[in-house]
């Protein structure tokens, strides 16, 4: 059902994203401390409405290997809409790069210990942007979109927060990777609806959508790209794939 509601609204998509697109997008640019003093980079942006205090926002989590310029139109699409959008660079990837001594530090170093923060760090991300915008409010309503890594960090972050996502998106998800193992916190999230993209061809993701779909409580929707790519790559090779996921967004944000 929900993927023909998501084939009908998705003119309708096309017809009001033009709304948002003339008007003046602000940018926090943030430099969040994690727990054990790891510099983790994120860049906030939103249109600027006159008089709104309150945004739906989206937050994207990217693939390992990449960093959050890896997104394509996604975020433009998304703030077409009217959202708002926060893109994190994981530890170890494009600017989050620096430990509590300064010295840089790549994600093909790193342990699995490390990369077991990487949902610890994504609440701290969110947690700070509710405490430096006292006037403005961004995660009452809204959604998380995950690649791989960055999907799998997003359902532990979910887990974690009070304040529950309306949606998760996934691309090519995973049922573990580098010791982030995922199904027990899906499991508890028990009114979240999950949108998970897989390329053509790519049967590990396939495998792993049909054991994740064993543990949500919720929706588990699956859709096959054209693309016989995975992760962020998918967005690249398949035009469509962006105002799909804002299309599906659309459903639980607006």
């Amino acid at each position: 059902m929900k993927r023909i509601i998501l084939i009908l609204t998705l003119f309708l998509f096309l017809i009001n994203g033009y709304a948002y697109a003339a008007t003046k997008i602000s940018k926090q640019d943030l430099t969040v401390p994690a727990a054990d003093g790891f510099s983790i980079r994120a860049v906030l942006e939103y249109p600027k409405i006159k008089g709104q205090k309150e945004y739906s926002t989206v937050v994207l989590l990217h693939s390992l290997g990449y960093s959050s310029q890896w997104w394509e139109t996604l975020p433009a699409d998304l703030m077409n809409q009217g959202y708002a959008v926060l893109r994190i660079d994981l530890r170890g990837h494009g600017r989050s790069i620096y430990n509590s001594k300064l010295i840089r530090t790549s994600w093909k170093s790193m342990t699995n210990n490390a990369f077991e923060k990487y949902p610890d760090d994504v609440v701290k991300v969110i947690e700070y942007i509710k405490k430096e915008n006292s006037k403005l409010s961004f995660f009452n309503n809204w959604a998380i979109v995950g690649a791989d890594i960055g999907g799998s960090s997003a359902i532990l972050a979910s887990d974690k927060l009070a304040v529950k996502p309306k949606t998760i998106v996934l691309l090519s998800p995973v049922v573990e990777t580098k010791g982030l193992y995922i199904p027990v916190s899906l499991a508890h999230l028990d009114n979240v609806d999950i949108f998970s993209i897989s390329g053509t061809g790519d049967s590990s993701s396939v495998e792993a959508e049909v054991y994740l779909k064993k543990f949500a409580q919720a929706a588990f929707v699956t859709y096959t790209s054209e693309a016989r790519s995975t992760g962020m790559l998918l967005l690249k090779n398949d035009s469509s794939l962006a105002k799909i996921i804002a299309t599906w967004i659309n459903q639980y944000l607006k």
